[in-house]
């Protein structure tokens, strides 16, 4: 194993890898100390290294911005912190309001507020893209929000194989940055998307087919522990947290840097199309037969989306080739289908993600839910039926849009999942295929959560329900999809949960990232618990 601390001659680190990653009498005190935080220095502080305050909150900020400065954090009531805070894209994020916002620049900052929350207990979450869909994902009340917008790193390796990213990067960022060397890594479709949300969730991409999902494509990962030890993990440097990462969200600590395998790639084709309720059956099929023979082609990638947009009933496809040839005879099913749209074009991965993107709004309220099915030719219609037959009971909601999808998890794409090791999530090629059918609804009065949530639910019910009549319910859920009352963590598996619970009891025995972390998905549990009844 390779370990570092901010001080690369620290005592303690040599204390941890004699006596295990976390030694039993690890004193948070003594570690600040060794990262240069000079607790006794700082008013309020010197006395916490054995109690806990019922200012711990008011404490911990206080200390940051003596030890930081100013800059680097927020206080409620000024002007940075409302405009830091009303920048998420979901609203029900927007309206969490944490006791300061801290803006560290270094993996020795992290590993700083990291020990200052444990030293304190004051509650922490971490903001990469913020475009989680729920409040608590990225955002904590009373507590501290570690902004990560300052690690913005963008290098490439002398022999170019690896891209080095640090983990404030959109892939608005990264994708026209790597694209001036002709280079490609695996990242996501939409360009406002977080690298570091989307990574750690598992990240499916348009070349997933051909390389697997953003996390089969780390070659390894800089994360800051709960030790506030910064370590490198790799499938030869701690390969048990290594496979954690990939998949296990934020339960092991904070990654501040993902160094991404790159393969050469140039412009491709792709884009969107649309197709009237008439056209629907063939939509079906296509969608079929691309799901149960993706692998022969491997180049291939491809969504299909039904909508009530203005009161019209919509299919849309995003279909993708990994080379600039327009149509290629993978697509013969879609080509043959009438379009009332057709964006389809030669373009780069940044333009594809910019107009996948496109025309969703930031800040108003959303929901994202997800199950997973096994693929069936008939499957497809008889969700989307059920889908517009309850549609009316919120449609009337200001500013509605609500889109059902399906993204197939196909054969080739979990055999990549294999690589190094494989990663956490749970899913066997032999299981395949199968498909997300993800539900994504924005609008824009807070009046109509209850009742958007409830429609959400009871669809989801009834989809299971339809499913299970033909045996093609299946139990992986994604978490970049997942809505605060689905248990993500279990749906890997009960041998993959356990193995991720012992790896958090290993490099966090305190519960650092379940307890003073507490947004998101944790090892136990979803994060509002079972949806009320």
């Amino acid at each position: 194993m390779k370990f570092t601390i901010a001080t690369s001659t620290s005592a303690f680190a040599a204390c941890v890898l004699a006596s295990g990653f976390e030694p039993d009498d690890f004193n948070v005190t003594k570690a600040l100390v060794d990262n240069g935080f000079d607790v006794t220095g700082i008013p309020g502080l010197a006395n916490l290294a054995e109690r806990s305050s019922s200012s711990a909150c008011s404490l911990a900020c206080a200390a940051l911005r003596f030890s930081f400065g100013n800059g680097t954090v927020l206080s409620e009531g000024s002007a940075g912190y409302d405009s830091f805070t009303g920048d998420y894209w979901a609203a029900q994020q927007a309206v969490v309001n944490p006791f300061c916002v801290f803006k560290p620049s270094s993996a020795s900052q992290v590993s700083t507020v990291v020990l200052l929350s444990r030293l304190t207990q004051c509650p922490f979450a971490v903001k990469g893209g913020g475009h989680a869909a729920f409040a608590g994902g990225s955002s904590i009340e009373g507590g501290i929000t570690i902004a990560l917008e300052k690690f913005t790193e963008k290098t490439l390796s002398a022999d170019k194989k690896i891209a080095s990213v640090g983990s404030g990067n959109r892939w608005a960022d990264v994708y026209p940055w790597i694209e001036q060397y002709g280079l490609e890594v695996i990242g996501g479709r939409i360009s406002s998307v977080g690298v570091s949300g989307l990574t750690l969730g598992g990240g499916i991409s348009h070349y997933a087919n051909a390389h697997g999902w953003a996390c089969d494509n780390i070659e390894s990962f800089e994360v800051v522990t709960a030790s506030g030890i910064i370590v490198e993990a790799s499938a030869t440097q701690s390969p048990d947290l290594y496979w954690a990462l990939r998949g296990g969200g934020n339960n092991f600590g904070i990654v501040t840097k993902f160094n991404m395998r790159t393969f050469v790639q140039g412009e491709m084709w792709g884009g969107q199309r649309a197709h009237t309720e008439d056209q629907w059956d063939k939509v079906y099929e296509a969608y079929y037969n691309y799901a149960v023979n993706a692998e022969k082609d491997t180049k291939q990638a491809q969504i299909v989306s039904f909508a009530l947009q203005a009161g019209m009933k919509i299919a849309a496809e995003d279909l993708e080739y990994s080379e600039p040839t327009p149509w290629p005879a993978v697509f013969d099913d879609w080509k043959a289908i009438p379009a009332i749209i057709d964006q389809t074009a030669i373009a780069n991965m940044s333009t594809l993600a910019n107009q996948l993107g496109a025309g969703a709004p930031d800040g108003v309220q959303e929901t994202y839910w997800d199950r997973t099915f096994k693929v069936d030719r008939d499957i497809f219609k008889a969700f989307i039926e059920i889908f517009f037959e309850m549609v009316p009971a919120i449609q009337d909601a200001a500013g509605i849009l609500p889109v059902l999808s399906f993204q197939a998890i196909t054969v080739p794409a979990m055999e990549k999942m294999q690589q190094n090791g494989g990663n956490a999530l749970g899913l066997d090629p032999s299981d395949g295929p199968i498909f997300i059918c993800n539900l994504a609804i924005l609008w824009t009065d807070v009046a109509d959560n209850a009742r958007i949530m409830s429609f959400s639910n009871s669809l989801y019910e009834r989809l299971v329900e339809e499913a299970a009549k033909k045996d093609l319910n299946h139990d992986y859920i994604y978490m970049n999809y997942a809505s605060p009352y689905q248990d993500v963590i279990a749906s890997y598996g009960a041998a993959n949960k356990q193995r991720l619970k012992s790896i958090s009891g290993e490099y966090d025995p305190t519960g650092v990232f379940q307890v003073l972390q507490p947004g998101y998905f944790k090892l136990e549990g979803a994060p509002y618990g079972a949806f009320p009844v």
